[in-house]
């Protein structure tokens, strides 16, 4: 966990050193950094990925301009630059954490002993773990659990194919596919100009820049925050931490009242049924029920639909609202 603040927190200082150099280096950035068993996507984190993305935005708008200005050089500058910020926000996303231990398990196969790669697995499952309430991680561990199953055998090919199968399995559907989608657009872009197709070009980046903002609008949706919490609710009551859990609603309470006053018509009455339910649900916390833990679970199904609905309305119902699997 720490090492996932300390990237985040290091992007954050190559964004605004990039942004604002000059205030970025009279102020200076003091961050506590702990550890916490629960992963949710801080303020922080989005305040860097929002700050970026609007940044892709500019880069993106600004490398239009210059295509229909006819200064194809200007324009390449302009997508290099919007790639590094790609980078910034990829580094962000609560997969990277454990796509990197895969990555190094990989790696270790190579030339450690079967041993070593097996001790990789125990953080592996740890960032599984903490990534659970915003990430699918099912496929992901049962091919970390085939790829130990394989170290046990000594068989490492079997269980480089795995690991791969479990970095591939590893999708934050809410950034991870936009961002995606986005790369690819300004990299088929930077093709085209290459080979002086303009218009192809431009068409590209039309459709990088749908991507980047629906991006942005997903980082900061309340209705994807209740979902989380409420997930981290249903967690941490299942394990008898009912404090924490009472938390968790109160949370998903709030971003509910965000989304009730934020949406249209539809999304305020749905955001504000949930709500009730929540309320009432949390006053029963403190009696330990078990009716009350399938409670919890339903109201996340709720609120997962809803998050679904809001994805597909914004997006038409593409890739990212499909693979919202959790």
């Amino acid at each position: 966990m720490k090492k996932f603040t300390l990237i985040s927190l290091a992007a954050g200082v190559i964004l605004l050193g990039t942004i604002y150099p000059g205030q970025a280096q009279a102020s200076g950035l003091e961050e506590k950094v702990t550890a916490t068993s629960e992963r949710t996507v801080t303020p922080r984190e989005k305040s860097i990925m929002s700050t970026a993305a609007l940044k892709v935005l500019r880069h993106i708008a600004g490398a239009r301009a210059d295509i229909h200005e006819k200064n194809i050089p200007r324009a390449q500058n302009e997508l290099k630059q919007a790639h590094t910020l790609l980078e910034i926000i990829k580094a962000t996303e609560p997969t990277e954490e454990v796509k990197d231990r895969i990555w190094i398990a990989k790696k270790h196969l190579f030339y450690e002993s079967t041993q070593t790669v097996m001790d990789d697995m125990i953080p592996i499952y740890t960032s599984l773990d903490d990534i659970e309430a915003l990430v699918p991680t099912a496929k992901a561990r049962e091919h970390i659990n085939n790829a130990k199953k394989y170290l046990e055998k000594g068989i490492k090919k079997s269980a480089a194919e795995e690991l791969e199968l479990a970095d591939e399995s590893l999708v934050y559907s809410e950034i991870d596919l936009p961002r995606k989608d986005t790369e690819k657009h300004i990299t088929d872009a930077q093709n085209l100009l290459s080979k002086n197709e303009v218009k192809k070009a431009d068409a590209a980046l039309k459709a990088a820049q749908e991507g980047v903002e629906f991006f942005s609008f997903m980082t900061s949706a309340p209705v994807v925050q209740v979902k989380n919490h409420l997930w981290l609710a249903s967690k941490n009551y299942a394990a008898g931490e009912l404090a924490a859990a009472k938390g968790d609603m109160q949370k998903a309470e709030a971003y509910l009242d965000r989304a009730a006053r934020s949406g249209d018509a539809e999304t305020k009455a749905e955001a504000e049924n949930l709500m009730n339910d929540v309320k009432a649900v949390e006053g029963k916390i403190d009696n330990g029920a078990k009716e009350t833990g399938q409670e919890i679970r339903n109201l996340y199904e709720r609120a997962k639909d809803l998050a679904r609905k809001l994805m597909n309305f914004k997006t038409g119902g593409n890739q990212a609202a499909g693979n919202m699997e959790k």
